[in-house]
């Protein structure tokens, strides 16, 4: 769940950002007491996500703005849904409308996004995660917006759990060196360990160091299968991951390998924003 302190932080910068002097358009032209209505409207097939975002966003412009949702978070809304209602002072929808639509494009996006993918990984028992290739400052919406879309959570930080990539290889001069500092170090976190060819991959193998998940990165593809039997043959009990160039294309073929997980950075870090509009339904005055 996200806590409504998180999300009034993230959207108070946005809105200071985008009202730095108010809205001076609607300032000129629109009068004070002018009411009305308007409506968020669907313009493609989306997964919702995002809601609470949205109604803080009016709810810290103008208290008395009311937003009646005519779909659930995380439900499928088809193109030209009607997705909720914005009511109240004419001035303050116009000030929010692109705030709003800014988190609400996005999160839907990978909300969408990442239920494609869950759908294609249905008849199976490989489970998709998200990255830290986040957007700074929107890390906690956009992995929020990833479990709405039915995807679970990677490392929210560096705090979270031991996973040893390849620059730490790499400074400390080799996977045995990891291998050693590793036994030397008292820890009591899960390790995972990225992998980048068969050599790496056998010299941990055959190594006493306790591993949790393996992170084959980047295998090609005819060698990938390979490098999973190979691991369940010696240590069956360790999970296998998988990440780097995971598309909607080739997903399938990369679960049939049997790999315990799939991680993607592009679950957050390139999705494609829906297509949602705000449009004034009706006006009225006080």
């Amino acid at each position: 769940m996200l806590e409504k302190w998180q999300i009034r932080e993230i959207v108070k910068s946005a809105l200071k950002e985008d009202l730095p002097f108010g809205d001076i358009t609607s300032e000129i032209l629109i009068p004070s007491k002018l009411y009305g209505k308007a409506f968020f409207l669907a313009k493609e097939k989306l997964v919702v996500c995002g809601k609470p975002v949205v109604e803080e966003v009016f709810n810290l412009i103008d208290p008395e703005i009311k937003i009646i949702w005519q779909v659930e978070e995380g439900s499928e809304a088809p193109a030209q849904t009607k997705l909720g209602f914005v009511e109240g002072n004419i001035k303050s929808i116009l000030k929010g409308e692109r705030v709003a639509l800014n988190f609400f494009q996005h999160l839907c996006g990978i909300a969408t996004y990442t239920r494609k993918i869950v759908q294609k990984l249905a008849p199976y028992c490989t489970i998709i995660l998200d990255t830290r290739k986040t957007l700074p400052g929107l890390k906690i919406l956009q992995k929020y917006a990833v479990r709405v879309g039915g995807g679970k959570n990677h490392r929210f930080s560096l705090s979270d759990g031991i996973l040893i990539k390849d620059n730490h290889i790499k400074a400390l001069g080799g996977i045995k060196e990891v291998i050693k500092k590793l036994k030397n170090t008292p820890h009591y976190l899960k390790v995972e360990i990225e992998i980048k060819s068969f050599e790496e991959l056998e010299i941990l193998l055959n190594s006493e160091v306790p591993v949790d998940i393996i992170l084959l990165d980047n295998f090609p593809a005819e060698k990938l299968k390979e490098a999973v039997n190979m691991i369940k043959s010696i240590k069956p009990h360790i999970k296998i991951e998988v990440s780097g160039g995971i598309t909607l294309e080739n997903i399938e073929s990369i679960v049939k390998t049997g790999v315990d997980y799939i991680s993607s950075g592009a679950l957050t870090h390139s999705v494609k924003a829906v297509d949602i509009s705000l449009k004034i339904d009706s006006i009225y005055s006080y």
